[in-house]
């Protein structure tokens, strides 16, 4: 048989799979290495690529108050049960406070109430603040902890001291990210192997998945490490890695080892079987990931730190596994050969006929149209509330009830009437125009959403500070953006030449979505284009790549309306243990689009190639539709169990965002593999009957890609063997 340049690449890994998995050995040994160095290439900063009002306002700032930004201020909030402040024990954990800050490394400077000069100090004298100018440097993390131990070392019996700034949040979020790590990947792995061991029915067949699954997080790691030297990447893309590559490593492999024990089962030899599976399921593996890889790089189109980070991270992973599993994983298997079946569960058969799929296909294709409606509306129902989506950064809401970084920010807005954030309005060319800036900070002071505004003037450029009073998620402080940018500032500045520029974080924010916003349209015309032509050439078929668009589309509103039910409208929230925010992370339904476009195509790809290599031996679309169906329902349903497990262990993590991105991710995963892929795609197959693989003569000039291969013959009788 043609075994095509997977078959190909199979039969020479497997010809020497020593040298092959030694090779890999070096690979993994390097990336390791190169890994130690994964600190210094990522960052928690994350900004737009392209110049907007709030960047534009943070270059004026950079320019003219470039030295005072060198330094941050990092706040302690201490408050007290029972003391009020003046009181003998409330001052004495303020000097403690104030000593031991003083003396931590990096700090240049400690400002306290006293006596003589109370501000800050609370109304009713329960909380005060102590404030502390810091040097950051290039790592804040040490200054964050320094400031910590003080804090602690002040803490006594009464009191509680809270440590709020730009540091500490970083540090804070750094720590809840790692946490969120370490849990995905633990609940992922140990549920994944449970499944894989449900699916395969033998322990050896088992571990291969998570074996190039490993493989695959490590080289990408190390890739990581080393990209991150020339270019600006976020810590979030480790999070990225490990996420995606568990779920597209043991996706990739599953298939390809499931199919080596079918033509095993089937009497092929050890060498046969590896060449087969190389030229049919790693044929489809390779396509797959194509057409993941296409996905994937609408994000780098985003000029954004976060996405361009998220989308490096994912399609470095996902080449990975592509190559481990058409190299790695055939060396490996030529060396098993039939010790795949070691470890052999009892209630294992490997080869029989999959009964409870093959029931659920027939069901199915003997009514279609009944099927079809019944999906579709289900879908249909499930979208509805991404009607009332809305795109904001969870604030405070967002972090645990108990988490030290809330509850001081929670005394500063209670007490103080200040929110998380601050915002600056940088004008240029004020000339003559003073009064009006005067006029401007004014109006801003008495805006209800700001507080605590100041003027500062660097030459002929004038600086408002103020604090934002709403919390970052509150509609109320887009509201009070949105008024500022639109009425307040040209109302004052009306008549003059002075140009205004509003940046800060809430600023940013919506900067941020608006920009988000503006390149989705791009982003989904070049997924939905290049997946159309992409199947298109592949299946050589119209019918196909449309239906297939169309099912992605539709489930993929389905997750998201389960996604603003669930985080927006609170279905569920308190019972699953997520936080209940206001508002979707910007960035999410763009990620979550690309990704779950790739990961849908993923399985259709895997359907669709066993259909269509049973059609062309039979040429019966309802047989073939069967077929397909009972030969990969326990595949696919399996390794979306694996990826629901391994996002819903990201989901649980204590942050809003990877909350959101893990259930997103698991909600349209398991939507996809149950009512797309066992209720649509074979009903709608069914309806379409030969339509399905026709393709207009004005299209016959495209070439020729066989994604499933050929048709192996069948074992001469001879050559059956006992596995």
């Amino acid at each position: 048989m043609n075994l095509g340049i997977t078959g190909r690449i199979a039969r020479t890994a497997a010809a020497r799979p020593w040298v092959t998995i030694s090779a890999w050995l070096v690979a993994v040994v390097a990336a390791v290495l190169a890994a130690g160095a994964l600190g210094d290439a990522l960052t928690q900063d994350d900004r737009l690529l392209v110049t907007t009002d709030s960047e534009r306002a943070a270059a004026i700032d950079e320019r003219l108050r470039g030295s005072d930004d060198a330094t941050v201020a990092e706040t302690v909030v201490v408050t007290a049960t029972d003391a009020r402040f003046g009181d003998a024990e409330f001052t004495a954990v303020i000097d403690d406070l104030v000593a031991g800050l003083g003396s931590a490394p990096g700090v240049l400077e400690v400002a306290a109430p006293t006596a003589e000069q109370p501000a800050p100090v609370a109304a009713d004298g329960r909380s005060a603040l102590v404030t502390a100018t810091v040097d950051p440097g290039d790592d804040s993390a040490p200054v964050a902890q320094a400031i910590q131990e003080a804090t602690d070392a002040a803490t006594v019996d009464g009191f509680a001291l809270y440590n709020v700034g730009d540091a500490t949040t970083e540090l804070a979020f750094g720590d809840l990210a790692e946490d969120t790590l370490a849990r995905g990947e633990m609940i992922g792995i140990a549920v994944a192997l449970v499944i894989l061991v449900v699916v395969f029915g033998a322990l050896v067949a088992a571990g291969l998945p998570l074996l190039v699954a490993v493989v695959s997080i490590v080289t990408a790691v190390g890739a990581t490490a080393i990209i991150g030297q020339a270019f600006e990447l976020s810590f979030f893309i480790v999070n990225m890695i490990t996420m995606m590559g568990l779920a597209l490593g043991i996706d990739y492999s599953l298939v390809a080892v499931q199919r080596f024990r079918e033509e095993l089962a089937h009497g092929r030899t050890v060498k046969d079987a590896v060449a087969i599976t190389g030229s049919t399921a790693n044929r489809a593996v390779l396509f797959s990931g194509v057409t993941v890889l296409i996905s994937l790089l609408g994000l780098l189109v985003v000029p954004s730190t976060i996405m361009r980070s998220l989308g490096t991270g994912a399609i470095l992973v996902a080449i990975m596994s592509i190559v481990s599993a058409l190299t790695l994983l055939p060396a490996v298997l030529r060396l098993l050969g039939h010790r795949v079946n070691r470890g052999r569960v009892p209630t294992a058969h490997p080869g029989r006929e999959p009964r409870t799929w093959t029931a659920i296909a027939r069901t199915v294709t003997a009514r279609p149209a009944v099927s079809a409606v019944a999906g579709l509306a289900l879908l249909v129902a499930l979208a509805l509330p991404m009607l009332s989506i809305r795109l904001a950064f969870p604030g405070l809401e967002s972090l645990p009830a108990d988490n030290e970084l809330r509850q001081g920010v929670e005394v500063l807005v209670d007490d103080y009437g200040l929110g998380q954030s601050s915002t600056v309005i940088a004008i240029e060319d004020v000339g003559g125009a003073s009064g009006a800036v005067a006029d401007l900070a004014a109006a801003v002071e008495a805006d209800p959403a700001y507080a605590e505004t100041t003027v500062d003037w660097r030459g002929g450029t004038a600086f408002i500070d103020t604090r934002d009073v709403y919390d970052a998620a509150d509609p109320a402080a887009a509201d009070a953006l949105h008024r500022l940018r639109d009425d307040l500032v040209p109302a004052a500045l009306d008549g003059t030449d002075a140009a205004a520029y509003v940046g800060g974080g809430q600023a940013d924010a919506v900067d941020f979505t608006s920009v988000i916003v503006d390149h989705t349209p791009l982003v989904i015309a070049m997924v939905l284009g290049a997946s159309f032509l992409l199947l298109l050439v592949a299946f050589r078929s119209l019918a196909i790549p449309l239906t297939a668009i169309a099912l992605n589309v539709i489930s993929a509103a389905a997750a998201f309306g389960l996604l603003v039910g669930v985080f927006q409208l609170g279905w569920g929230a308190d019972l699953l243990g997520f936080a209940q925010v206001d508002a979707i992370a910007p960035w999410i339904p763009l990620f979550l689009f690309a990704v779950l476009f790739g990961l849908s195509m993923d399985y259709h790809v895997f359907l669709i190639s066993r259909i269509k290599e049973r059609h062309d031996a039979t040429g019966d679309t309802r047989d073939a539709v069967v077929f397909g169906l009972s030969r990969t329902g326990s595949l696919i349903t399996g390794a979306a169990l694996i990826m629901v497990a391994v996002f819903l262990g990201f989901a649980l993590g204590d942050l809003a965002e990877f909350q959101q991105m893990g259930f997103g991710l698991a909600a349209a995963v398991i939507i996809d593999a149950t009512i797309v892929r066992t209720i649509l795609v074979p009903s709608l197959m069914t309806l379409l009957g030969r339509h399905n693989w026709t393709l207009p003569s004005w299209l016959g000039w495209l070439p020729r890609l066989s994604v499933e291969g050929e048709a192996p013959e069948a074992p001469r009788e001879k050559e059956l063997v006992r596995v």
